[in-house]
């Protein structure tokens, strides 16, 4: 069962909200909405009123571990402030995870195009994000070409991604899907490391799994092989690749 995320009150002089991660820093719920907006760059080039037009009409949500950001058939779009989700298609017989978003990014952005799209977005890490609603963007898309081209570049990227997935989970083995994992991870959340590129966020072999389409047994052996190969190292449930040229042989 899915518990209800939190809403945040539109009253400007609101305090944030605590919840059972710990007390956090009270700030106002203005200056909360304007952290999260600026943290994605999609909206950077926004004019001034067009960024308030935004902000005013958008709403604050928190959300904990494990609770849906929304829900199938929510035609929302969500700005990510903090936290991290994975976006999941599911059918009575299994799910599968579409994609793994953090701070800065923007989900939901198929609702501009397919109201009926059904995903859902699951909260892995405290999550404080933005609901705007798609009429709003349609109306900024509309006001603002820049703004325009970078929603419909964002699309174009999103569906080009999926494809790749379901010709990756037709015709390739789970090594070259799990190699091709770790490189995209490794190109988003990389930090350079004396060892080789330490990826910054934890994946459990799960939510790789979850991802490649396979079980957490098949990754746990797959990951195994990489590392007595040298091609990777863990540190701290993060994976260190050691070798780059070597996973890519793999995919």
């Amino acid at each position: 069962m899915h518990h209800t995320v939190k809403a945040v009150s539109m009253d400007s002089n609101a305090p944030a909200l605590q919840n059972g991660s710990g007390a956090r820093r009270l700030r106002t719920t203005e200056e909360r909405r304007t952290r999260v907006l600026s943290r994605c760059r999609i909206f950077e080039t926004l004019r001034p009123a067009l960024r308030e037009q935004i902000l005013s009409g958008s709403a604050l949500v928190d959300a904990d571990r494990r609770e849906s950001l929304c829900m199938p058939n929510d035609p929302a779009i969500f700005a990510i402030g903090s936290g991290r989700v994975r976006r999941v298609r599911r059918t009575p017989e299994r799910e599968l995870t579409l994609g793994y978003y953090g701070p800065g990014d923007l989900i939901g952005e198929m609702s501009l195009v397919d109201p009926e799209a059904r995903l859902e977005t699951v909260v892995l890490d405290y999550v404080e994000a933005l609901r705007i609603p798609p009429r709003l963007i349609k109306m900024v898309m509309d006001e603002d070409l820049e703004f325009a081209s970078a929603m419909h570049r964002l699309m174009g990227e999103r569906r080009l991604l999926a494809e790749r997935r379901i010709d990756a989970l037709l015709t390739r083995s789970v090594e070259s899907r799990v190699a091709e994992f770790l490189l995209d991870a490794s190109s988003r959340h990389g930090i350079p490391d004396s060892r080789g590129i330490l990826i910054g966020v934890k994946f459990t072999h799960q939510e790789i799994a979850s991802y490649v389409g396979s079980t957490r047994e098949t990754v746990t052996l797959v990951l195994g092989a990489f590392k007595r190969a040298g091609l990777i190292d863990t540190d701290h449930r993060r994976v260190v690749i050691r070798d780059i040229a070597g996973l890519r042989k793999r995919v």
